[in-house]
């Protein structure tokens, strides 16, 4: 009997298991979206993503309101400023009706070469976000960014 009631605990959590893998994989779309369209500052894509109430909370300084952070993706695009590779995995995820509080980590990886030894180097830049995600009209959209960590980590090239 206790058996048979585990079993049928088990299928009761499909659905939400369901629902919460089908709601990461979306949103990871939509990560995915968004750095590739920031390797060719294509502004209007990521400002799709974007809720209309878009707040990026920056680990130094104050919050930025969408319409700043709008301002800053043209000025990026009108100089052709060269966009920075990195791709943004999920560390967490919890879904509650519409909402989804997702815990990302946004990687980046550049070469430089050091001052001093004149040799390569990889530098490997980590933000970590807690993003609020909502969905509506069957798209997830960012409602707001806040970076809860900024590292960076210097790899000799050999």
């Amino acid at each position: 009997m206790k058996l048979l009631a585990v079993a049928v605990g088990m299928l009761l959590l499909l659905p939400a298991f369901g629902q919460r893998q089908s709601t990461k994989d979306a949103i990871q779309r939509q990560y995915k979206r968004w750095s590739q369209a920031a390797l060719v500052n294509d502004v209007d894509t990521i400002l799709s993503i974007l809720r209309e109430d878009y707040t990026l909370h920056p680990f130094t300084g104050a919050a930025i309101p969408r319409k700043d952070y709008e301002v800053s993706l043209r000025k990026r695009k009108a100089a052709s400023k060269p966009a920075t590779v990195y791709e943004t995995s999920i560390a967490d995820i919890t879904v509650t009706g519409n909402t989804a509080l997702v815990t990302s980590d946004e990687t980046s990886n550049n070469i430089s070469v050091d001052p001093i030894t004149n040799k390569k180097m990889k530098l490997v830049h980590v933000h970590r976000y807690k993003d609020t995600w909502v969905r509506s009209q069957g798209t997830w959209r960012l409602q707001t960014t806040i970076t809860t960590v900024e590292t960076t980590k210097v790899v000799p090239i050999s």
